[in-house]
Protein backbone atom coordinates (compact mmCIF):
# COMPACT_ATOMS: atom_id res chain seq x y z
CA UNK A 1 0.00 0.00 0.00
CA UNK A 2 2.30 2.52 0.81
CA UNK A 3 3.84 1.87 -2.72
CA UNK A 4 0.44 3.58 -4.65
CA UNK A 5 1.33 5.96 -6.28
CA UNK A 6 -2.44 6.83 -7.99
CA UNK A 7 -5.55 7.39 -6.15
CA UNK A 8 -9.09 7.98 -7.16
CA UNK A 9 -11.86 8.05 -4.13
CA UNK A 10 -15.28 9.45 -5.46
CA UNK A 11 -18.37 9.72 -2.66
CA UNK A 12 -21.69 8.34 -4.76
CA UNK A 13 -24.46 9.79 -5.97
CA UNK A 14 -23.06 13.02 -5.88
CA UNK A 15 -23.54 13.72 -1.97
CA UNK A 16 -20.81 16.26 -0.48
CA UNK A 17 -19.11 14.69 2.81
CA UNK A 18 -17.01 14.91 5.28
CA UNK A 19 -15.06 11.91 5.50
CA UNK A 20 -11.39 12.11 6.31
CA UNK A 21 -8.30 11.16 4.48
CA UNK A 22 -5.58 11.95 6.73
CA UNK A 23 -4.38 8.09 6.10
CA UNK A 24 -2.98 9.63 2.46
CA UNK A 25 -0.07 11.55 4.57
CA UNK A 26 0.83 7.84 5.05
CA UNK A 27 1.52 6.61 1.41
CA UNK A 28 5.03 8.68 0.68
CA UNK A 29 4.88 7.75 -3.11
CA UNK A 30 1.65 9.27 -4.18
CA UNK A 31 1.80 11.36 -7.24
CA UNK A 32 -1.54 11.62 -8.42
CA UNK A 33 -4.85 12.02 -6.32
CA UNK A 34 -8.38 12.60 -7.75
CA UNK A 35 -10.85 13.59 -5.25
CA UNK A 36 -15.02 13.80 -6.23
CA UNK A 37 -17.22 15.04 -4.40
CA UNK A 38 -15.43 15.38 -1.12
CA UNK A 39 -15.18 18.51 1.68
CA UNK A 40 -12.07 18.03 3.95
CA UNK A 41 -8.59 18.87 2.69
CA UNK A 42 -6.83 19.32 5.43
CA UNK A 43 -4.54 16.60 5.01
CA UNK A 44 -3.14 17.89 1.30
CA UNK A 45 -0.80 20.21 3.20
CA UNK A 46 1.17 16.67 3.99
CA UNK A 47 1.00 15.29 0.47
CA UNK A 48 4.11 17.25 -0.46
CA UNK A 49 5.47 14.46 -3.25
CA UNK A 50 2.00 14.98 -5.39
CA UNK A 51 2.40 16.21 -9.11
CA UNK A 52 -1.11 15.46 -10.44
CA UNK A 53 -4.11 16.95 -7.97
CA UNK A 54 -7.63 16.98 -9.28
CA UNK A 55 -10.64 17.61 -7.30
CA UNK A 56 -14.57 17.60 -8.88
CA UNK A 57 -17.58 18.87 -7.21
CA UNK A 58 -15.65 19.64 -4.30
CA UNK A 59 -16.20 22.25 -1.89
CA UNK A 60 -13.70 23.93 0.59
CA UNK A 61 -13.60 27.20 2.17
CA UNK A 62 -9.75 26.77 3.47
CA UNK A 63 -8.49 25.14 0.29
CA UNK A 64 -5.95 27.93 -0.14
CA UNK A 65 -3.04 27.23 2.39
CA UNK A 66 -3.35 23.52 1.70
CA UNK A 67 -2.70 24.11 -2.24
CA UNK A 68 0.02 26.69 -1.71
CA UNK A 69 1.96 24.16 0.35
CA UNK A 70 1.84 21.62 -3.01
CA UNK A 71 5.32 23.20 -4.43
CA UNK A 72 5.95 19.73 -6.80
CA UNK A 73 2.20 19.79 -8.14
CA UNK A 74 2.55 19.99 -12.23
CA UNK A 75 -1.09 19.47 -12.96
CA UNK A 76 -4.19 21.21 -11.03
CA UNK A 77 -7.24 20.62 -11.78
CA UNK A 78 -10.25 22.64 -9.98
CA UNK A 79 -12.43 23.20 -13.24
CA UNK A 80 -15.92 21.57 -11.21
CA UNK A 81 -14.57 22.07 -7.63
CA UNK A 82 -16.95 24.96 -6.04
CA UNK A 83 -15.54 27.95 -4.16
CA UNK A 84 -18.56 29.86 -1.85
CA UNK A 85 -16.94 33.17 -2.18
CA UNK A 86 -14.17 33.84 -4.45
CA UNK A 87 -11.12 31.91 -5.76
CA UNK A 88 -8.67 32.53 -3.24
CA UNK A 89 -5.80 34.56 -3.59
CA UNK A 90 -1.85 34.56 -3.34
CA UNK A 91 -2.38 30.32 -4.46
CA UNK A 92 -1.29 30.21 -7.90
CA UNK A 93 2.41 31.92 -7.72
CA UNK A 94 3.29 29.57 -4.77
CA UNK A 95 2.57 26.66 -7.57
CA UNK A 96 5.95 27.46 -10.03
CA UNK A 97 6.21 24.04 -11.30
CA UNK A 98 2.79 23.83 -12.64
CA UNK A 99 2.52 23.18 -15.94
CA UNK A 100 -1.77 22.35 -16.32
CA UNK A 101 -3.53 24.82 -14.92
CA UNK A 102 -7.96 24.16 -15.00
CA UNK A 103 -9.76 26.95 -13.08
CA UNK A 104 -13.09 26.45 -11.98
CA UNK A 105 -15.91 27.41 -14.13
CA UNK A 106 -17.57 30.73 -12.95
CA UNK A 107 -19.72 30.13 -10.03
CA UNK A 108 -18.12 32.79 -8.51
CA UNK A 109 -15.65 35.33 -8.62
CA UNK A 110 -12.24 35.17 -9.90
CA UNK A 111 -10.40 38.37 -9.02
CA UNK A 112 -7.52 40.06 -11.78
CA UNK A 113 -4.70 39.39 -8.88
CA UNK A 114 -5.70 35.53 -9.93
CA UNK A 115 -4.86 36.63 -13.54
CA UNK A 116 -1.58 38.66 -12.89
CA UNK A 117 -0.82 35.42 -10.90
CA UNK A 118 -1.15 32.68 -13.89
CA UNK A 119 1.85 35.18 -15.46
CA UNK A 120 3.94 34.33 -12.83
CA UNK A 121 3.79 29.98 -13.84
CA UNK A 122 6.57 30.13 -16.18
CA UNK A 123 6.16 26.14 -17.51
CA UNK A 124 2.74 26.83 -17.66
CA UNK A 125 1.70 24.95 -21.27
CA UNK A 126 -2.19 24.11 -20.84
CA UNK A 127 -4.90 26.43 -19.12
CA UNK A 128 -8.60 25.86 -19.13
CA UNK A 129 -10.38 29.21 -17.88
CA UNK A 130 -13.88 30.10 -17.53
CA UNK A 131 -14.36 33.53 -16.88
CA UNK A 132 -16.69 36.90 -16.79
CA UNK A 133 -15.19 39.89 -18.88
CA UNK A 134 -16.56 41.70 -15.46
CA UNK A 135 -13.48 40.47 -13.84
CA UNK A 136 -10.91 40.13 -16.77
CA UNK A 137 -8.32 42.34 -16.42
CA UNK A 138 -7.92 44.62 -19.26
CA UNK A 139 -3.41 44.25 -19.65
CA UNK A 140 -3.67 40.61 -19.20
CA UNK A 141 -1.58 38.76 -21.35
CA UNK A 142 -1.83 35.13 -21.58
CA UNK A 143 1.09 33.36 -21.30
CA UNK A 144 2.47 30.94 -24.27
CA UNK A 145 0.38 28.18 -24.45
CA UNK A 146 0.03 24.70 -25.91
CA UNK A 147 -3.22 24.00 -25.04
CA UNK A 148 -6.09 26.26 -24.02
CA UNK A 149 -9.98 26.41 -23.52
CA UNK A 150 -10.97 29.62 -22.65
CA UNK A 151 -14.21 31.29 -22.25
CA UNK A 152 -15.16 34.51 -21.88
CA UNK A 153 -18.29 35.99 -21.33
CA UNK A 154 -19.99 39.18 -19.82
CA UNK A 155 -21.07 37.20 -17.14
CA UNK A 156 -20.67 33.50 -17.04
CA UNK A 157 -18.67 31.18 -18.42
CA UNK A 158 -19.20 27.63 -19.33
CA UNK A 159 -16.39 25.24 -20.54
CA UNK A 160 -18.50 22.65 -20.86
CA UNK A 161 -20.46 24.01 -23.66
CA UNK A 162 -17.38 24.55 -25.81
CA UNK A 163 -16.23 22.85 -28.78
CA UNK A 164 -13.57 19.92 -28.16
CA UNK A 165 -10.12 21.03 -29.40
CA UNK A 166 -6.91 21.29 -28.27
CA UNK A 167 -7.01 25.08 -28.13
CA UNK A 168 -10.26 26.68 -28.04
CA UNK A 169 -11.75 29.84 -27.40
CA UNK A 170 -15.34 30.89 -27.13
CA UNK A 171 -16.32 34.46 -26.79
CA UNK A 172 -20.19 35.50 -25.93
CA UNK A 173 -21.65 39.09 -25.53
CA UNK A 174 -18.79 40.49 -25.79
CA UNK A 175 -15.46 40.66 -28.23
CA UNK A 176 -12.32 42.07 -26.32
CA UNK A 177 -9.81 42.25 -29.51
CA UNK A 178 -6.90 42.75 -27.52
CA UNK A 179 -6.83 39.61 -24.84
CA UNK A 180 -8.57 37.29 -27.94
CA UNK A 181 -5.73 38.67 -30.38
CA UNK A 182 -3.05 36.81 -27.81
CA UNK A 183 -4.69 33.11 -28.35
CA UNK A 184 -5.39 33.69 -32.66
CA UNK A 185 -2.09 32.73 -33.40
CA UNK A 186 -2.24 28.97 -33.23
CA UNK A 187 -6.33 28.46 -32.81
CA UNK A 188 -8.05 25.57 -33.83
CA UNK A 189 -11.85 26.05 -32.40
CA UNK A 190 -13.09 29.26 -32.51
CA UNK A 191 -17.12 30.16 -31.48
CA UNK A 192 -18.54 33.79 -31.08
CA UNK A 193 -22.19 34.57 -30.21
CA UNK A 194 -24.19 37.22 -29.04
CA UNK A 195 -22.66 39.98 -29.90
CA UNK A 196 -24.57 43.57 -30.15
CA UNK A 197 -21.40 45.89 -30.26
CA UNK A 198 -22.20 47.61 -33.32
CA UNK A 199 -18.39 48.26 -34.17
CA UNK A 200 -17.57 44.63 -34.43
CA UNK A 201 -18.42 43.86 -37.68
CA UNK A 202 -15.51 41.62 -38.69
CA UNK A 203 -13.68 39.19 -36.27
CA UNK A 204 -10.09 39.98 -37.76
CA UNK A 205 -9.60 43.49 -37.00
CA UNK A 206 -6.36 43.65 -38.35
CA UNK A 207 -5.91 47.34 -36.67
CA UNK A 208 -5.93 45.67 -32.82
CA UNK A 209 -4.59 42.87 -33.66
CA UNK A 210 -0.80 41.59 -32.63
CA UNK A 211 -0.67 38.60 -35.41
CA UNK A 212 -0.62 38.86 -39.14
CA UNK A 213 -4.36 37.46 -40.51
CA UNK A 214 -2.67 34.92 -42.56
CA UNK A 215 -1.33 33.39 -39.15
CA UNK A 216 -4.84 33.61 -37.95
CA UNK A 217 -6.68 31.66 -40.79
CA UNK A 218 -4.02 29.24 -40.88
CA UNK A 219 -4.34 27.02 -37.67
CA UNK A 220 -8.18 27.23 -37.57
CA UNK A 221 -10.14 24.08 -37.92
CA UNK A 222 -14.04 25.24 -36.60
CA UNK A 223 -15.82 27.78 -36.55
CA UNK A 224 -19.13 29.03 -34.80
CA UNK A 225 -20.73 32.05 -35.06
CA UNK A 226 -24.21 32.99 -34.03
CA UNK A 227 -26.46 35.86 -32.82
CA UNK A 228 -24.02 38.70 -34.07
CA UNK A 229 -26.01 41.79 -35.21
CA UNK A 230 -23.21 43.29 -36.84
CA UNK A 231 -21.13 41.16 -38.56
CA UNK A 232 -20.92 41.74 -42.42
CA UNK A 233 -17.61 39.89 -42.97
CA UNK A 234 -16.24 36.32 -41.58
CA UNK A 235 -13.15 36.30 -42.92
CA UNK A 236 -11.22 39.17 -44.12
CA UNK A 237 -7.71 40.38 -45.48
CA UNK A 238 -6.92 42.67 -48.07
CA UNK A 239 -3.29 41.63 -49.60
CA UNK A 240 -1.27 38.92 -49.08
CA UNK A 241 2.58 37.70 -49.87
CA UNK A 242 2.93 35.96 -52.93
CA UNK A 243 4.89 32.93 -51.07
CA UNK A 244 2.30 33.01 -48.29
CA UNK A 245 0.87 29.38 -47.46
CA UNK A 246 -2.83 29.24 -48.29
CA UNK A 247 -5.25 30.60 -45.92
CA UNK A 248 -7.92 28.49 -44.70
CA UNK A 249 -6.70 24.97 -45.96
CA UNK A 250 -7.13 23.24 -42.52
CA UNK A 251 -10.76 24.47 -41.75
CA UNK A 252 -13.06 21.38 -41.69
CA UNK A 253 -16.91 22.80 -40.25
CA UNK A 254 -17.92 26.16 -40.38
CA UNK A 255 -21.18 27.56 -38.80
CA UNK A 256 -22.70 30.15 -39.29
CA UNK A 257 -26.18 31.26 -37.74
CA UNK A 258 -28.28 34.52 -37.42
CA UNK A 259 -25.98 36.89 -38.66
CA UNK A 260 -28.42 39.67 -40.36
CA UNK A 261 -25.68 41.99 -41.63
CA UNK A 262 -23.93 38.93 -42.96
CA UNK A 263 -23.15 40.01 -46.65
CA UNK A 264 -20.26 38.34 -47.21
CA UNK A 265 -18.35 35.38 -46.19
CA UNK A 266 -14.86 35.06 -47.55
CA UNK A 267 -13.89 38.84 -48.15
CA UNK A 268 -10.20 37.56 -49.53
CA UNK A 269 -7.75 37.31 -52.54
CA UNK A 270 -9.17 33.64 -53.17
CA UNK A 271 -5.77 32.97 -55.22
CA UNK A 272 -4.36 32.54 -51.87
CA UNK A 273 -7.17 30.39 -50.09
CA UNK A 274 -7.90 26.97 -50.31
CA UNK A 275 -11.14 25.18 -48.56
CA UNK A 276 -9.62 21.58 -49.23
CA UNK A 277 -10.29 20.35 -45.52
CA UNK A 278 -14.24 21.57 -45.46
CA UNK A 279 -16.17 18.75 -44.62
CA UNK A 280 -19.28 20.59 -43.47
CA UNK A 281 -20.87 23.89 -44.10
CA UNK A 282 -24.10 25.59 -42.13
CA UNK A 283 -25.53 28.59 -43.31
CA UNK A 284 -28.86 30.03 -41.29
CA UNK A 285 -30.84 32.68 -41.08
CA UNK A 286 -28.36 34.67 -43.18
CA UNK A 287 -30.50 37.32 -44.86
CA UNK A 288 -28.36 39.51 -47.23
CA UNK A 289 -26.03 36.90 -48.68
CA UNK A 290 -26.48 36.23 -52.14
CA UNK A 291 -23.48 33.74 -53.07
CA UNK A 292 -21.35 31.32 -50.85
CA UNK A 293 -18.34 30.60 -53.37
CA UNK A 294 -16.63 32.25 -56.06
CA UNK A 295 -15.87 29.55 -58.69
CA UNK A 296 -12.14 29.19 -57.87
CA UNK A 297 -13.24 28.66 -53.93
CA UNK A 298 -16.12 26.48 -54.82
CA UNK A 299 -13.44 24.39 -57.07
CA UNK A 300 -11.48 23.59 -53.54
CA UNK A 301 -13.79 22.31 -52.12
CA UNK A 302 -12.74 18.57 -52.73
CA UNK A 303 -13.88 16.89 -49.23
CA UNK A 304 -17.14 19.13 -48.63
CA UNK A 305 -19.84 16.25 -47.63
CA UNK A 306 -22.44 18.09 -46.38
CA UNK A 307 -23.78 21.74 -47.16
CA UNK A 308 -26.69 23.00 -45.11
CA UNK A 309 -28.41 26.59 -46.25
CA UNK A 310 -31.93 27.76 -44.60
CA UNK A 311 -33.62 30.90 -44.24
CA UNK A 312 -31.03 33.08 -46.76
CA UNK A 313 -33.49 35.14 -48.01
CA UNK A 314 -31.46 36.64 -50.35
CA UNK A 315 -29.72 34.12 -51.65
CA UNK A 316 -29.27 33.78 -55.16
CA UNK A 317 -26.64 31.42 -55.85
CA UNK A 318 -24.43 28.96 -54.49
CA UNK A 319 -21.10 29.34 -56.47
CA UNK A 320 -21.45 32.84 -58.10
CA UNK A 321 -21.30 33.18 -61.98
CA UNK A 322 -18.44 33.90 -63.66
CA UNK A 323 -17.96 37.76 -65.36
CA UNK A 324 -16.55 37.91 -68.77
CA UNK A 325 -16.76 36.99 -72.31
CA UNK A 326 -18.24 33.67 -73.43
CA UNK A 327 -15.27 32.09 -74.52
CA UNK A 328 -13.29 33.05 -71.27
CA UNK A 329 -16.07 31.43 -68.92
CA UNK A 330 -16.81 28.28 -70.95
CA UNK A 331 -12.62 28.20 -71.04
CA UNK A 332 -12.59 28.26 -67.08
CA UNK A 333 -15.75 26.13 -66.57
CA UNK A 334 -14.54 23.02 -68.87
CA UNK A 335 -10.96 23.38 -67.57
CA UNK A 336 -9.75 19.49 -65.85
CA UNK A 337 -10.73 21.19 -62.05
CA UNK A 338 -13.73 22.71 -62.69
CA UNK A 339 -16.29 20.13 -60.80
CA UNK A 340 -17.01 20.94 -57.74
CA UNK A 341 -17.97 19.08 -54.51
CA UNK A 342 -17.01 15.50 -55.94
CA UNK A 343 -17.53 14.17 -52.19
CA UNK A 344 -21.11 15.83 -51.21
CA UNK A 345 -23.19 13.48 -49.83
CA UNK A 346 -26.07 15.54 -48.71
CA UNK A 347 -27.29 18.81 -49.70
CA UNK A 348 -30.24 20.45 -47.66
CA UNK A 349 -32.16 23.95 -48.77
CA UNK A 350 -34.65 25.60 -46.74
CA UNK A 351 -36.71 28.95 -47.32
CA UNK A 352 -34.41 30.45 -49.45
CA UNK A 353 -37.08 32.88 -51.35
CA UNK A 354 -35.14 33.95 -54.55
CA UNK A 355 -33.26 30.56 -55.10
CA UNK A 356 -33.71 29.77 -58.79
CA UNK A 357 -31.52 27.15 -59.28
CA UNK A 358 -28.51 25.35 -57.39
CA UNK A 359 -25.66 23.96 -59.91
CA UNK A 360 -24.50 25.29 -63.09
CA UNK A 361 -24.33 21.77 -64.50
CA UNK A 362 -20.84 21.89 -65.27
CA UNK A 363 -20.26 22.90 -61.96
CA UNK A 364 -22.35 19.80 -60.35
CA UNK A 365 -20.99 17.06 -58.55
CA UNK A 366 -20.14 13.94 -60.26
CA UNK A 367 -21.39 11.32 -58.05
CA UNK A 368 -24.90 12.01 -57.76
CA UNK A 369 -26.22 8.70 -57.18
CA UNK A 370 -24.77 9.21 -53.56
CA UNK A 371 -26.29 12.75 -53.45
CA UNK A 372 -29.79 13.49 -50.72
CA UNK A 373 -31.11 16.46 -51.66
CA UNK A 374 -33.22 18.10 -49.26
CA UNK A 375 -35.44 21.07 -50.66
CA UNK A 376 -38.54 23.16 -49.37
CA UNK A 377 -40.05 26.28 -49.60
CA UNK A 378 -37.71 27.59 -52.49
CA UNK A 379 -40.77 29.52 -53.89
CA UNK A 380 -38.47 30.23 -57.16
CA UNK A 381 -36.65 27.27 -57.53
CA UNK A 382 -37.36 26.32 -61.05
CA UNK A 383 -33.99 23.46 -61.47
CA UNK A 384 -31.45 21.93 -59.82
CA UNK A 385 -29.47 22.28 -62.93
CA UNK A 386 -28.73 25.26 -64.90
CA UNK A 387 -28.20 24.66 -68.39
CA UNK A 388 -25.38 26.78 -70.02
CA UNK A 389 -25.77 25.80 -73.72
CA UNK A 390 -22.35 27.16 -74.41
CA UNK A 391 -20.28 25.38 -72.09
CA UNK A 392 -22.53 21.76 -71.58
CA UNK A 393 -22.37 19.02 -74.00
CA UNK A 394 -25.04 16.51 -75.01
CA UNK A 395 -23.25 14.02 -72.91
CA UNK A 396 -23.01 16.08 -70.06
CA UNK A 397 -27.24 16.80 -70.78
CA UNK A 398 -28.16 13.37 -70.90
CA UNK A 399 -26.15 12.61 -67.47
CA UNK A 400 -28.28 14.78 -65.34
CA UNK A 401 -31.69 14.90 -66.93
CA UNK A 402 -33.36 12.35 -64.30
CA UNK A 403 -32.43 15.31 -61.86
CA UNK A 404 -33.29 18.66 -64.30
CA UNK A 405 -36.91 19.45 -62.77
CA UNK A 406 -36.39 18.41 -59.44
CA UNK A 407 -39.42 20.59 -58.13
CA UNK A 408 -39.10 22.20 -54.53
CA UNK A 409 -41.38 21.54 -52.07
CA UNK A 410 -43.73 24.57 -51.28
Amino acid sequence: MRELKVLSLTIANGFLAFISLYALTFLPNLRALHLENFKDFSFLENLRTLEILSLHASMSENLADELGRLENLKILDLTKCIFSLSFPSNVIRRLSQLEELHLPELEIKISSHTFLEINFLTRLTSLSLGISFLHFPPDFEFPKLEKYKICISRKRAILSLMLDGERSLKVKEVFPYVAVSQLLGNLERLQVSDIKDEYVKCLTNKTQQKLSVPMILRSLKQERIERCNNINVVFQMEEVEENEAPLLSNLKILHLEDLPDLSCIWELATQHVRLESLVKLTIRECPRLKSLFSLSLAQSLVLLEKLDISFCHGLKQIVAELEGDEGEISSTINSHNSLCFPKLTRLSIFSCKVLEYIFLTSLAPPGLQGLTLDIGFCSLLKQVFRWEMTVCSNTSRDRYRPFQCYNTLN
